[in-house]
């Protein structure tokens, strides 16, 4: 997938399209002196963070919801999140969750060249105190166990999460039943072929 395929999957205005071109220059320019994603990934930008990232708006309903994403790093899903929102004009109070100081000032570089309405916190989000989130997202930032861990503690009765998975998500998915009851659905990946997007609600512990 290129960046064609990323106008066609998504849809989006020229403005959006400029707003990446501008994202993804931010990205090469600061990852050469701070580690935001793998050098081997650079080149396959729009495929591998863009697209990756943007395909969790086509599940989920977020208007007026909150959505909290967890361990955002360079922005994916976060970022990217936030741009399609705005493009399909998309109301939700979107909060990024980001422990590193240096990603966070990176975060909120994009965040203030594109002008989007996105709140970052530079935070442990094990150490804080209840987020009320609606929708959580999260991109290999840990296994699914302590996701849902997060999740429970952090969100709603009728909250939803979707996770951004690879090849090992079988493991992690068998793993972490013995903890929690819970709902899933998994989706293929449109970006890999090994890839998963793992669909979460109704979480209890066992």
């Amino acid at each position: 997938m290129t960046k064609s395929d990323f106008i066609k999957f998504f849809d989006v205005s020229r403005e959006t399209i400029k707003d990446f071109f501008e994202y993804e220059r931010l990205l090469f320019k600061w990852n050469s002196n701070i580690n935001l994603v793998s050098k081997k990934t650079l080149g396959h930008t729009w495929r591998r963070h863009f697209i990756d990232s943007g395909q969790l708006v086509n599940h989920v309903h977020a208007s007026g919801k909150r959505w909290v994403d967890i361990g955002s790093g360079a922005g994916f899903p976060g970022l990217v999140v936030g741009l399609l929102l705005r493009d399909r004009q998309i109301e939700c109070d979107l909060v990024l969750i980001e422990k590193n100081k240096k990603k966070v000032f990176f975060l909120n570089e994009v965040i203030r060249k594109l002008k989007l309405r996105i709140k970052v916190l530079n935070e442990d989000v094990f150490l804080l105190d209840n987020l009320n989130g609606d929708i959580f997202t999260a991109r290999a930032f840990a296994e699914l166990n302590k996701l849902l861990e997060i999740a429970f503690h952090h969100g709603k009765e009728k909250s939803v999460c979707l996770f951004l998975k690879g090849e090992n998500y079988q493991f992690e998915l068998d793993k972490t039943l013995k903890y929690w009851f819970f709902d899933y659905y998994i989706y293929n990946s449109v970006s890999s072929f090994s890839g998963k997007v793992i669909r979460v609600k109704n979480i209890s512990k066992r």
